[in-house]
């Protein structure tokens, strides 16, 4: 079983937030960033349904360098592999624009489960993980607390 997890990197939640010049987000020169909550539960998920199910793990993350730090600390808990999507050029900030930047970037990888987070911390939209899924024709389901596979159905 293939299996995705949607990874976002959010400022850490005692940052001190200034606009940039633009005031089209924020100054990131001094901010530290984490993985977004939710995402944390959602990979850890992923995991124990790739345990359970002889599955591979690959952790989907879009943004600049700085998040290849959340995808190691990804790998470390047990993901197989990483899907950066490097968008030092995409500064839209919008759900349906990032979700086709992503849905694009994963079509040919085929997988079964594509999971994703609640919602991010940052902007707190949770549309993203319904959006690829609806991009890539796959079925979905939101605010999952619990999930269990049967052969090559999901419950």
């Amino acid at each position: 079983m293939k299996i995705a997890i949607l990874l976002k990197q959010v400022p850490v939640k005692d940052a001190t937030l200034e606009l940039n010049d633009d005031g089209s987000w924020i100054d990131e020169d001094d901010v530290q960033f984490e993985i977004n909550d939710s995402d944390h539960y959602g990979l850890a998920e992923a995991l124990n349904i790739a345990k359970a199910n002889e599955g591979e793990v690959t952790v989907v993350t879009m943004g600049p360098d700085r998040v290849k730090e959340s995808i190691k600390q990804a790998l470390a808990k047990g993901a197989h592999k990483a899907i950066h999507i490097d968008d030092e050029e995409v500064t839209s900030t919008d759900p349906i624009t990032r979700a086709k930047i992503i849905a694009e970037s994963i079509k040919d990888e085929n997988f079964d489960l594509i999971l994703s987070g609640l919602q991010s911390d940052d902007f707190g939209y949770g549309q993203t993980g319904v959006l690829v899924a609806e991009l890539l024709g796959m079925p979905h389901a939101t605010l999952v607390v619990e999930t269990e596979i049967d052969g090559d159905k999901i419950k």
